[in-house]
Formats: structure tokens, C-alpha cells, sequence
């Protein structure tokens, strides 16, 4: 049979324009997120004190992607303008860590009372609309996640006993959220929380976004760009995790990061022994803060910090901790060794008069919540955790000869996922198809998201890699002393160069060892009194301890 003529080329136009119009608007019409994409944002004033030079706005989202016409969720946002309008290049999402963490502050220009490093005061806000985020479930979003009850959190070096006890603590901390929120568990999960950011950025006009993720926040970046490829543009994910997602393995591995910094640190306290008389080796370092730990054990410190109206109990927990805070932070090592000198000695601290500290009148914003516990165990509870006792048992007892400072077994000890009910949907596999390369930022001796994950989270994504040599902190990206880190994250940010490997410099080590001065001398420095010291009994640890 034969075919019919071919039509005019102005026929053929007309017949596809027909045939495409026909096609795309039921298309469109059946689209189930149509009306969360075109929602309308109102912007207005932000009603907390911090977030006063930004402005926020609620953009709802499906509470189940699976069923959009369903209940919905509302997620809080805050938007500080490019301050260059004629260069602006769109909008960048962030998140700062956790899980759990808010992120709405992430968009304020930085001043001495926030008391974090945010981005407002970048160069990045001079191009981008900087866009800050309270994840589904957090913070000034809805429904809000609050499992009402306080999560046990171990101590570095748990005993068998203390581990029974902590488990049973854990087992009846997860029934009470899930009897309280069971109906919303399922739905707190990176992937969720990536397709709300994809909905924020339609909601918002905008074809693409960029993304700068800190700590778990890179994981979500990653999980974005794998669902969502052709909505990024450029991206930062600065501490990396691994790309394994969010489970247990990510956090064991924090024991054997402070394990690093721990032998790194007593070299170094080593070679400066004519100062502080520790030992003359690591090996004999680390003996000396054994018998001290055990001293601890059976008698306990009644220190009164200078300023404080009450005394407080010094345990050998906390001598555990303090040890591996201490490795972790070699531009502090001459303070922090000169407090640990005094605990070694059992001599009290020097009383020394305080110089007056300056009203932070702003931080913490009691308007604001900063990390939500109940949220961080929800989204670690979306990976599959272990649930044989035993093996967390094992576990424990081999951290407790091999690496017990810092965090210790902490997160080797069962966790509230150990016991969830509910089985989790497949984790979003990791790749980079359809976007451009990026930036990764990993530090050598970071212990809560160690370098090797970095290496790993590059590699996947076969993104540049930046690496902080000789640095054991905590995401990099506009902090002091880390030019070198924010010159590569803006040159490519801001002035769109190509992303590159590259090799920064850590923070200097302590190069002049403060000698500490018995009872009746003077004291140079008061000795530091270590992070997050009033966490390690009353609640988990967060923030920045973890992600």
C-alpha cells in the first residue's frame, strides 16, 4: 500500500504543536505535586530575634509522596537575597548537619552573637538567594517531631552492666515515640526531605537550585542530585559521610577517628615532657591517663569551675571524653593539656580572676531549635541497624581496649533503631548522572565524619576533592583560620572555576606548650573546660558531636 504524500514543513509544524498541546496538558493536569509547585510563597519578616535580617515563609509539602493529596506537611524556610541582584544566579539550599539539625539560621549574615557560622556574611550571598531550612519535622515546621522522652546516651567505656541498663533504657525510649508518633516515623527521611527541597525550589520559580551541605547534610545533597539530576546545578558537600546512608557503620567509625587523634596527641604531649611530665612516649602517655582514669573511678573530682555558684562532680567518663576532645583539636593541645595536667596531679585548679565576658544576648535564641533529637533517631532509623545483641556487645568490648576516648562505644551500644518496628523503604542509591561535578571537603582527622568517608563520597560521585591535611575538625566552609577551604568553595560557587582537587592547611598545632603551675604560683591561662561537658548524662549528644 502507499503512503501518503509528506505534508508541507509548515503542516508538519502545526500537526506536532496539535499533538504536543495534546499530550502535555493532561500530562500537566495529572501531575500530582502540580499544586505544591505552584503554590503561591508569601515572604515575610522573621519573628525570631536571630533571624531578624532575613525573611521567612512556609511552603507545604506532601507529609507521604506516595499519596500527595493526602495530609500535608509545612516546611519553614528563611531567604536572604543576593546583595548582588545583577549578578544573581539563583538560590542556594542548605542544611547543616545532623540529622536533625534546623537550618534557617544557615541563611543570616554571621555576628559575634550567633554563636555559629552561617552564610549571610559570604561571598556566596552576594550571588545567591541563600535559603535556609527546617527539615520536615523540625524546628518551626509541622507537624513537629516530639517523641516526649529524653534518649539514654552512653558513656564512652560502658561497663557489661551499664550496657544492660542502657539497653533496656533504649528498648522502652523507642516504644514511647512510636506509640506517640508512629504515624509519622516512616515519613522522616533523607529522601522525603530531599523531594521538599525539590518542591521549595519549584514553589520558588526556579529551574535549578545549588546546594551547600554540612556533615549528614552531604548526605541529603547526594540524595538530592541522585532523585533529582537535572534540578542541580553546583554543589558543596563539606565533611562528607559516607555514601552508604545514615547507619550504623557511618558512626562506629567515629571510635576509630579519635582513636587517630588520640595517638597523634600523646605524641605530641610526649615531646614536650620537660613541660608536662606525662611520659616520654605515647605509650607512656597514654599509661598515665589509664591510672588516672582509674583513680576517677574510685574517687571522683569536686571541681568548682571559677564563676560557677556550685561545685560539680569530675568522673572518669568525662576524663574519657576530655581526652578525645583534646587529640581532636591540635591548635588547642597546649590549653587543653595544661587542664588535663591538673586532673593527672588530682591538684585543684588555679582560682584566677575572670575577665568580664561579653552579653550574647541572642545565643541560644530561645525562639529557636537547633537540633531535634527525636528527628536525628527517625531519619538514622530509615537505614537498617543490627538487632542481634550480641553483635553490639562485641562491639563494645572491643572499643573498650582499642580506642575508649572521645566517643568511645557510644555508638556501638544498641540504639532506639536497633528496636523500631517498622521496615524502611530501599535508601536512595548514589550517583551523579546528569549534573554538574562538584566539591567535597573532607579533613584528615575530622572524628565525627572521618576521611575516608569523604574519599569515598568524592569517588561515587566522582566529584574534586578538597582535603584539609593535619585538622581534626568539623566542616570548614566560611570558618576562621580556613581561607584556604572558603577560597575554593567561592571560586567555584561564585565565580564558576571548575571544581579541583586541592590540599589546604589545617590549623597550626600548638607550637609554645603552656606550663602549668602548682598551687601558690600563677596560672598563664585558665584551663578550658571542655566541650558539651553537661550532655554526656543528661541527653544525646548533637549538633556537632555528630553531624
Amino acid at each position: 500500500m502507499r503512503t501518503a504524500p509528506a505534508l508541507t514543513t509548515a503542516g508538519t509544524l502545526v500537526l506536532a504543536l496539535a499533538a504536543s498541546l495534546a499530550v502535555t496538558a493532561p500530562a500537566a493536569a495529572d501531575d500530582p505535586l502540580r499544586a505544591f509547585h505552584e503554590q503561591e510563597v508569601v515572604w515575610a519578616p522573621c519573628e525570631e530575634h536571630l533571624l531578624r535580617d532575613v525573611e521567612c515563609a512556609w511552603i507545604d509539602v506532601p507529609l507521604d509522596y506516595a499519596a500527595p493529596g493526602g495530609e500535608r506537611a509545612s516546611i519553614a524556610v528563611s531567604r536572604n537575597r543576593a546583595s548582588d541582584p545583577e549578578r544573581r544566579r539563583g538560590i542556594l539550599l542548605t542544611n547543616p548537619g545532623g540529622p536533625g539539625g534546623t537550618g534557617r539560621q544557615m541563611a543570616v549574615g554571621d555576628r559575634p552573637d550567633h554563636g555559629f557560622s552561617s552564610l549571610g556574611a559570604q561571598r556566596v550571598a552576594e550571588v545567591y538567594d541563600v535559603i535556609g531550612m527546617d527539615p520536615r519535622g523540625s524546628g518551626a515546621s509541622t507537624p513537629y517531631l516530639d517523641c516526649g522522652t529524653n534518649y539514654p546516651v552512653a558513656v564512652p567505656r560502658p561497663t557489661d552492666e551499664a550496657l544492660s541498663a542502657h539497653t533496656r533504657a533504649v528498648i522502652a525510649a523507642q516504644r514511647t515515640c512510636e506509640s506517640a508518633h508512629g504515624d509519622l516515623i516512616p515519613h522522616m527521611t533523607t529522601a522525603n526531605t530531599a523531594r521538599d527541597m525539590d518542591v521549595i525550589r519549584a514553589a520558588l520559580g526556579e529551574d535549578e537550585i545549588s546546594y551547600l551541605g554540612r556533615s549528614y547534610g552531604t548526605y541529603l545533597g547526594a540524595v538530592y542530585g541522585s532523585l533529582f539530576p537535572e534540578r542541580l546545578d553546583r554543589s558543596v558537600l563539606d565533611s562528607a559521610v559516607t555514601p552508604e546512608g545514615m547507619g550504623r557503620g557511618v558512626f562506629t567509625l567515629q571510635s576509630e577517628g579519635y582513636r587517630a587523634n588520640v595517638e597523634r596527641y600523646t605524641a605530641w604531649v610526649a615531646e614536650h615532657d620537660d613541660v608536662y611530665g606525662l611520659g616520654t612516649t605515647p605509650e607512656e602517655v597514654l599509661a598515665v591517663f589509664e591510672r588516672t582514669r582509674a583513680r576517677l573511678v574510685e574517687h571522683p573530682r569536686y571541681d568548682q569551675w571559677p564563676g560557677e555558684p556550685e561545685p560539680w562532680i569530675y568522673t572518669a567518663d568525662y576524663f574519657d571524653e576530655d581526652i578525645g576532645y583534646a587529640a581532636r583539636f591540635q591548635d588547642q593541645w597546649s590549653n587543653r593539656t595544661t587542664s588535663l595536667w591538673y586532673i593527672v596531679n588530682d591538684l585543684p585548679y588555679p582560682v584566677v580572676e575572670l575577665p568580664e565576658e561579653p552579653e550574647w544576648p541572642e545565643w541560644p535564641d530561645p525562639g529557636i531549635e537547633y537540633d531535634n533529637v527525636s528527628l536525628m533517631m527517625a531519619v538514622l532509623c530509615e537505614a537498617e541497624w543490627p538487632t542481634r545483641l550480641s553483635d553490639y556487645h562485641a562491639g563494645v568490648r572491643e572499643v573498650r581496649e582499642r580506642s575508649p576516648y572521645g566517643v568511645g562505644a557510644i555508638w556501638h551500644v544498641p540504639q532506639p533503631c536497633t528496636f523500631a518496628s517498622h521496615t524502611p523503604a530501599p535508601l536512595v542509591e548514589l550517583e551523579r548522572d546528569g549534573y554538574p561535578r562538584g566539591l567535597v571537603i573532607g579533613a584528615e582527622h575530622d572524628a565525627n565524619t572521618v576521611y575516608e568517608g569523604a574519599e569515598l563520597m568524592a569517588d561515587r560521585l566522582d566529584n574534586a576533592l578538597v582535603t584539609v591535611a593535619d585538622e581534626g575538625d568539623h566542616t570548614f566552609y566560611g570558618r576562621e583560620g580556613m581561607d584556604c577551604v572558603t577560597a575554593a568553595v567561592d571560586a567555584y560557587l561564585v565565580d564558576g572555576a571548575p571544581p579541583r582537587d586541592a590540599l589546604c592547611a589545617g590549623r597550626p598545632r600548638s607550637e609554645d606548650p603552656l606550663r602549668p603551675e602548682e598551687p601558690g604560683g600563677a596560672a598563664a591561662r585558665v584551663p578550658d573546660a571542655g566541650p558539651h561537658r553537661d550532655q554526656l548524662r543528661t541527653g544525646p549528644l548533637t549538633g556537632d558531636e555528630l553531624h
